[in-house]
């Protein structure tokens, strides 16, 4: 055997092996990644996460337009008092998943009904799940029905929220103003909860005294806005940039 020849043959047979290697690697290389697996609700870096709150006032609503329009969150009445349930309710939380926007539901309490029984109603009507926010007590001077004893009322706010807290597993979130947070929220437990806070016209929304040491993680800053082609009249909440956006998974 030539020893001139072998080394060569060696040295082509070399060549064409790393030759192809390359072309493999290459190859591989150009075969697109799969997607990774997100949530249910994708919340993109923007400088302000904006959201709605809707019931059945606002009739149909187009949830591609709300997406288009930039919207990240919705809150969805879901029941008032101990009897009353929102007959869109089920429509505009499908219409929100569905369109990628994650979803919230309140209850509207009132003074002149038991707690637990509002609570039962509201917990019998949301499907808590993926992509849901935390839910939410609606607490404003429309539900004080007659005279009511201040002290009473916070015990059964209270009853309201623990029971919702127990049954879902997870801390709601308290809606309401400065003005009748100062009178009827003075309670140091309600402190633990999370603040919803409108007020519309200001810089910056007033914070009742309860709160003046957490701050709110929503302020409803507008009412009656119009999301063009979408919604009628609606009101427009920020979430607070500085907290971190959850929505909750089971």
């Amino acid at each position: 055997m030539n020893y001139r020849n072998t080394t060569t043959s060696l040295v082509i047979i070399s060549l064409l092996i790393w030759s192809c290697s390359k072309k493999q690697a290459t190859v591989q290389e150009s075969v697109p990644k799969p997607t990774p697996v997100t949530d249910s609700v994708e919340v993109k870096k923007t400088s302000q996460i904006l959201g709605i709150d809707v019931s059945h006032f606002q009739g149909d609503v187009n949830w591609p337009k709300v997406k288009d329009a930039k919207i990240t969150f919705v809150y969805d009445k879901a029941s008032e008092g101990k009897s009353f349930k929102d007959p869109d309710y089920a429509e505009n939380k499908i219409g929100a998943h569905q369109n990628g926007i994650a979803h919230g539901s309140y209850h509207f309490f009132t003074s002149d009904a038991d707690a637990i029984e509002q609570a039962n109603l509201f917990i019998s009507i949301i499907d808590y799940g993926p992509g849901d926010m935390p839910p939410v007590l609606d607490l404003e001077q429309g539900g004080i029905k007659g005279e009511i004893n201040p002290t009473t009322f916070q015990s059964e706010v209270l009853k309201w929220l623990n029971h919702v807290e127990s049954k879902l597993g997870v801390k709601p979130i308290i809606y309401t103003n400065h003005v009748f947070g100062d009178r009827y929220l003075t309670h140091e437990d309600f402190s633990n909860y999370h603040l919803w806070i409108a007020e519309y016209g200001v810089q910056q929304p007033t914070i009742p005294k309860t709160w003046s040491d957490r701050g709110w993680l929503i302020w409803q800053r507008s009412e009656r806005g119009t999301i063009e082609g979408a919604i009628g009249q609606v009101d427009h909440d920020l979430y607070n940039p500085t907290k971190p956006f959850e929505v909750i998974k089971k």
